[in-house]
């Protein structure tokens, strides 16, 4: 008869499992969203921000000051 699994073990396998492939999670994806591709020949390089994410970054802030500022400072 097979062995039954907690939970408990279940969990630390997927843990470990996750833990040993880098290459998937949300930080990842969301850093993949927002910064350029890596560079294979420079991976320890920083990556920079995507300029697409930095014009709605900028938009989306200005929103927020000029909402702000006609609402509750005028």
């Amino acid at each position: 008869m097979a062995r039954r699994v907690t939970s408990a073990e279940a969990h630390a396998w997927l843990e470990e499992n996750f833990r040993a492939r880098t290459d998937l999670g949300f930080c990842k994806a969301v850093a993949n969203l927002v910064l350029d591709p890596r560079n294979p020949f420079e991976p320890g390089a920083r990556r920079k921000p995507k300029k697409g994410f930095l014009l709605g970054a900028l938009l989306l802030t200005a929103a927020v000051v000029f909402l702000i500022y006609f609402n509750f400072v005028s």
